[in-house]
C-alpha cells in the first residue's frame, strides 16, 4: 500500500512540473517579419559601429599578472587545504581500528585527486599564461 501510495504521489509531482514547465513556455509570433529581421539587423551594424570606435588595445601584461597573482592564491588556498586534510586523514589513521583504516584508505584516493586537480590546473593555468604572453 505504501508503494502504491509513493508511486501516485510521485505521478502528481511529475503532473505538476510538467504543468508549470508548459505554462511558461512563451511563444514567440513574428509580425511583419521582413521588418522584424531589418531592424534587427540595423541595431547590430550600429552596435559593431559603436564598438568598432571605442576599441582600445588590450594591456595583455596587466591582465596576466592580475590572473597569475589569483592563481597563486588559490592554488595556495587548495595547498593549505590538502595540508589540513592530509594532516586531519593521517591523525585519524594512527588512531583508528583496522576497519576504520581499511575506510581511510579508499577515502585517500579522493584526497590524492583533490591534490592532482589542484595542481595540474596552476600548471596548465601557468602554460596558458605563458603562451598568450608570447603572443
Amino acid at each position: 500500500m505504501l508503494e502504491k501510495n509513493s508511486k501516485i504521489i510521485k505521478t502528481i509531482i511529475l503532473i505538476v512540473v510538467l504543468f508549470f514547465a508548459l505554462s511558461n513556455s512563451q511563444v514567440a509570433i513574428a509580425s511583419e517579419g521582413d521588418s522584424l529581421i531589418e531592424e534587427m539587423q540595423s541595431d547590430i551594424n550600429s552596435f559593431k559601429a559603436a564598438a568598432q570606435e571605442e576599441s582600445t588595445d588590450l594591456d595583455l601584461e596587466g591582465v596576466t599578472s592580475n590572473f597569475k597573482a589569483l592563481a597563486q592564491i588559490l592554488t595556495m588556498i587548495g595547498a593549505g587545504v590538502m595540508v589540513g586534510v592530509t594532516t586531519y586523514m593521517g591523525i585519524k589513521y594512527l588512531t583508528a581500528g583496522p576497519e576504520a583504516q581499511a575506510k581511510l584508505k579508499t577515502q585517500l584516493i579522493g584526497v590524492v585527486v583533490a591534490g592532482v586537480v589542484i595542481f595540474g590546473a596552476y600548471f596548465i593555468w601557468q602554460i596558458v599564461i605563458n603562451l598568450v604572453s608570447t603572443f
